[in-house]
């Protein structure tokens, strides 16, 4: 009895034992197919970040070359005219000009005979002329401007693209103030030195930037160390295409105005009965070439566009996995047709729709500043 009744507690004990073994065949393929689902979507989620990655890094490097271009276009437009001369003519000893034909007295500098002719832009705050006046680079924006209306709006909305002459000092100034002749002439020189220069400077920035903006050199070049895809591998001239098309909306062009001719007026010494008489540059020395640089600007329309944003999308490839799935074709964008990342890239200035994002010309603010939108 004792045995029978060991043996039937045995067998009790096989028979529990054994009611793992139906759930088993259920839970275990369900386990496998569920670290199977998570290591699929791990490597498509890991895909998609190193993609939004790289085209967030690609079309922000890019924007970059348009936000450098605009503050330095600003630069050369106002302040650096405006703090050279400064700088070169302020009002200090060596540069007062006492009126001869008034019984006030009054004193003026070359600096500010400059800027009263319009030849040389003035910060309109910097109410004292010397070379240690107060700035306040935090303004926002610097009311630098020329005092002629022929150089004050956006170069490429003028109706008159080039300006045909310009008197530096004009008949009277030269009456009114001690200007001689030879001096005026060392002004006129540095005056073309000066804006010779800025005129190179940037011709030189806009070549730059058509070379490196052409084919989108930076974009191209930081997608492919970022994504190292096999079409970027197999051709790295065409890596990123479908970005870089977004960008030919930004197609930035820069027109500059130019001088033509230079002019002045001046007191010329005589052995006569008066000491000197009022001349002339007649006719005004025309500029070599094309002209001399006066101011650069973009379209206010571009400007405007870029402020408010780019939309770029980029395609890419997804990997292939466990369940044959093509989500190529299930997570296709209408905008490339197989899954693709999606960035907004601008270039801003203080101001925003205010002032369309135009602070190149007038009111020359080098604040521009690139800014990545989730």
């Amino acid at each position: 009895m004792k045995a029978r009744f060991k043996e039937y507690i045995n067998f009790s004990g096989l028979r529990r034992s054994g009611q793992i073994l139906i759930p088993s065949l259920l839970v275990i393929p369900s386990l496998l197919i569920f670290v199977y689902l998570l290591f699929e979507t791990t490597k498509l989620s890991r895909e998609k970040i190193r993609q939004q990655f790289a085209i967030d890094s690609a079309v922000f490097i890019q924007m970059g070359d348009y936000t450098n271009l605009f503050n330095r276009t600003a630069y050369v437009n106002g302040a650096f005219p405006y703090r050279i001369f400064k700088e070169q003519y302020g009002c200090g000893e060596d540069y007062n000009y006492s009126e001869e034909t008034a019984d006030t007295g009054q004193k003026k500098c070359m600096y500010e005979l400059l800027i009263e002719s319009g030849a040389i832009p003035n910060y309109t705050k910097d109410t004292e002329f010397n070379t240690n006046s107060p700035r306040t680079p935090t303004e926002i924006p610097w009311d630098i401007r020329y005092s002629r209306n022929d150089n004050s709006n956006n170069p490429v909305e003028g109706s008159n693209e080039n300006i045909p002459e310009l008197w530096i000092i004009n008949k009277d100034q030269a009456v009114n103030y001690y200007l001689g002749w030879d001096f005026l002439i060392s002004v006129y020189q540095f005056y073309a030195e000066v804006y010779t220069l800025l005129g190179s400077v940037e011709a030189a920035q806009i070549e730059v930037f058509n070379r490196i903006t052409d084919k989108s050199t930076f974009l191209r070049k930081s997608y492919y160390l970022n994504a190292g895809t096999q079409e970027c591998q197999r051709s790295p001239n065409s890596c990123a295409e479908q970005a870089v098309r977004y960008f030919s909306s930004a197609k930035v062009t820069a027109n500059i105005r130019r001088l033509i001719a230079i002019g002045f007026y001046g007191k010329i010494r005589t052995s006569g009965l008066s000491p000197y008489y009022i001349g002339k540059t007649n006719p005004p020395m025309t500029m070599e070439g094309e002209g001399l640089f006066q101011t650069a600007g973009f379209s206010t329309s571009v400007l405007n566009s870029i402020g408010n944003g780019i939309d770029v999308y980029q395609g890419w490839d997804a990997p292939p996995n466990y369940f044959n799935k093509d989500f190529n074709r299930l997570s296709a964008c209408k905008e490339t047709g197989k899954p693709c990342v999606h960035s907004k890239i601008a270039s801003q200035c203080p101001g925003g729709s205010n002032n369309k994002n135009n602070c190149v010309w007038p009111y020359p603010t080098p604040k521009y500043q690139t800014r990545l939108y989730p």
